[in-house]
């Protein structure tokens, strides 16, 4: 199962990063591994790719061992990047995990974000980080800098 999970990564990052560099010369990948945070079992790993030039957050997100990713309140996505000094949402990443086991979940898409919150990120990403929300931990599951990656 972890080689499936793994093997699904690659390609979706190969998806994510398409074309060639030059073309790409204003996106910032990142790497987030995501640790326990309101789940002791919980980890997972998100790649990040921030287009401030189009207002978009590109992400693929795999998550273990947590239970399903869940909005914190209607309207709201299950993963967010947040700011690290108030906690509050900087990005809405609008997601929608699919299962792909029982205790294996992945998001994959886009979204349009504000380029000045884009640029905020990019000019000091540990400042930032990702939480997935679940219904057993609303306040976020699993979470990760920005910075570590």
């Amino acid at each position: 199962m972890a080689q499936r999970v793994i093997g699904v990564m690659a390609l979706v990052l190969a998806a994510l990063a398409g074309g060639s560099s030059a073309a790409f010369a204003e996106v910032q990948v990142f790497t987030v591994h995501l640790a326990p945070s309101g789940d002791p079992d919980g980890s997972g790993v998100a790649t990040l790719r921030l287009q401030p030039d189009e207002g978009l957050v590109c992400y693929s997100i795999v998550v273990r061992n947590i239970g399903a990713p869940t909005e914190p309140m209607p309207g709201l996505g299950s993963a967010h990047i947040h700011t690290l000094d108030s906690g509050g949402i900087a990005i809405d990443l609008d997601t929608v995990f699919r299962a792909t086991g029982t205790s294996t979940h992945i998001a994959t898409d886009c979204v349009s974000a504000d380029s000045d919150t884009i640029d905020a990120v990019l000019a000091d990403p540990e400042e930032f980080y990702l939480n997935v929300h679940t219904a057993q931990a609303p306040a976020g599951a699993v979470q990760g800098s920005l910075a570590a990656g």
